[in-house]
């Protein structure tokens, strides 16, 4: 995993949707939430994703920025954005699409210079309905492809062909974009077979809501079992400085949460909706 004290990576995630300090709950599916108050959100209209043109959906995406920093030291690796909808239910089309315009910003974001490192969450649901798309836009884009980072999520259970997951995945490291896994469980073991599917770079998880040191050393313990080095771990949702020392104690290299960095708006690009 390449590290830089400027770099600045995006991962708009569409599946996990809440700042990581949100008391609201995570889902598998988009839901219509009002972000916790005093988060800093930039929100562009929702009508361009409508199925409909002639009745735009009404609602917006909503956005973000919870700062990566290490537990360890003041080195801040990325910044991490949260996409969530408000005032409608994304279907699976919709998703598909809006992490779709989500990189094409990301690659504007680059080619513009007004970031220096930039990433995108994509489900296997994404990969598999828009596979070429990906893949042309990766290449389209190569020259600033290695400043990419690309953050899969999803089951394997869902997965109808999990050759294009597994050969996107390659594609990316065809071009230098580093691959991490988001988990949704609660336990690394029980997304062990999707890791070891992956063999991702890097991965991130929730920390754990217990402040025993045995349930962090367990975890550190499943991630090297999966094939994550903990120093390539990422927790969010550090709520305490209680939390972050007993992370790095156990070696974690990453974290995310009020204890750490506060949260703030992505900067402005074009608005997603316009992106089709």
């Amino acid at each position: 995993m390449v590290r830089s004290d400027n770099r600045v990576i995006l991962l708009m995630d569409l599946y996990f949707t809440l700042p990581a300090d949100s008391r609201y709950q995570v889902s598998d599916n988009v839901v219509s939430i009002t972000p916790p108050t005093g988060v800093d959100t930039r929100r562009w209209p929702a009508r361009g994703f409508a199925k409909d043109k002639d009745h735009p959906t009404e609602g917006d995406i909503c956005a973000t920025v919870w700062p990566t920093q290490a537990l360890n030291s003041t080195v801040r690796w990325f910044d991490e954005l949260y996409l969530w909808t408000e005032g409608f239910h994304a279907s699976t089309t919709q998703r598909a699409r809006i992490q779709w315009a989500a990189l094409r910003a990301a690659f504007q974001m680059l080619e513009s210079e007004e970031i220096d490192r930039i990433g995108v969450t994509l489900s296997f649901g994404t990969i598999e309905r828009t596979v070429d798309h990906l893949a042309d836009a990766i290449q389209a884009h190569a020259l600033v492809a290695h400043r990419m980072a690309i953050l899969l999520r999803g089951s394997l259970g869902g997965l109808r062909s999990p050759y294009q997951v597994r050969a996107f995945r390659e594609h990316l490291r065809g071009h230098h974009v580093a691959v991490g896994y988001l988990l949704s469980a609660p336990s690394i073991s029980m997304e062990l077979k999707s890791m070891e599917f992956l063999q991702p770079d890097f991965a991130k998880l929730r920390a754990p809501s217990s402040t025993g040191l045995e349930t962090w050393q367990n975890l550190v313990f499943e991630s090297r079992v999966a094939g994550v080095q903990p120093d390539n771990l990422i927790v969010a949702g550090l709520q305490s400085r209680k939390q972050v020392g007993i992370a790095a104690q156990v070696g974690i290299g990453f974290g995310q949460g009020n204890a750490l960095l506060p949260p703030f708006a992505p900067p402005a690009f074009t608005p997603l909706g316009t992106i089709s």
